[in-house]
């Protein structure tokens, strides 16, 4: 059932403009930053770079795809519940037999898997160098892994804040709030006297600077898989209320 649920977001996603519109508004962003990137390294000279070609472009490539990442995982996740809600469709959902946890699981990774070739299009931009250019291609795949690991929490959260209201455009902004306070919640912790860095741990762009750096420590993988279990088990109760409702 999980399948088939995976397989009927797929559909819909594929036949709606809105995913190759952000693919396309994402490439000629990624482009642009990855020439400039290039256009500055190739510039200095060997004693003024202060990183290699490869760190440069996974802060600026891979930064920046997590940004696209973060804003079009919103736009794709509102349709698949809250739509649903306002249409009425998820009604036969609710009556068909499949259980709610594997509704939540099904429309999960159907949204990440939409959202995947987000997550490629830096390295593929990346390896258009190879052979041209002094690449470290471990890096390349750590910053690859951690940009899909970023992308699998902001599908967690769209779902989660698509599952809240029959307004899409509600779920939009609600699923915005709280990834922006993903965000720049780190910067609390300058405000703060605590040395638990709490604020700083909270802050999903503190884990994947880690993984741009090529190095893949085990307190990023258990914040991205916490975090994302915590969203998808709160989309399955607040499901589970509708129900009872």
């Amino acid at each position: 059932m999980i399948g088939a649920m995976i397989g009927r977001e797929l559909r819909a996603g594929l036949v709606t403009p809105l995913l190759w519109i952000l693919l396309s508004v994402g490439q000629v962003i990624l482009a642009w930053i990855f020439l400039q990137v290039i256009e500055n390294f190739s510039g200095l000279g060997a004693d003024e770079r202060v990183a290699t070609l490869t760190q440069e472009l996974m802060l600026n490539l891979f930064g920046f795809a997590a940004v696209i990442a973060m804003l079009s995982a919103p736009l794709l996740a509102m349709r698949m519940l809250s739509g649903e809600f306002r249409d009425g469709s998820f009604d036969l959902i609710d009556a068909a037999p499949i259980r709610l946890s594997q509704v939540v699981i099904g429309k999960f990774i159907g949204l990440l898997l939409l959202i995947s070739p987000v997550c490629l299009l830096p390295a593929v931009n990346v390896l258009m160098l190879t052979g041209i250019g002094d690449l470290d291609f471990g890096q390349v795949a750590t910053a690859t892994l951690g940009l899909w690991l970023a992308a699998m929490l902001f599908s967690a959260i769209g779902i989660y804040a698509s599952s809240l209201t029959a307004q899409p455009g509600a779920a939009v902004f609600v699923a915005f709030g709280l990834l922006l306070l993903f965000s720049i919640i780190g910067r609390a912790e300058s405000l703060t006297a605590t040395t638990l860095s709490l604020f700083g741990w909270l802050s999903w762009n503190e884990h994947l600077f880690w993984f741009l750096l090529g190095a893949v420590r085990l307190s990023d993988l258990a914040y991205f898989a916490l975090f994302t279990a915590l969203f998808l088990a709160l989309t399955h109760r607040r499901l589970v209320n509708r129900r009872l409702q």
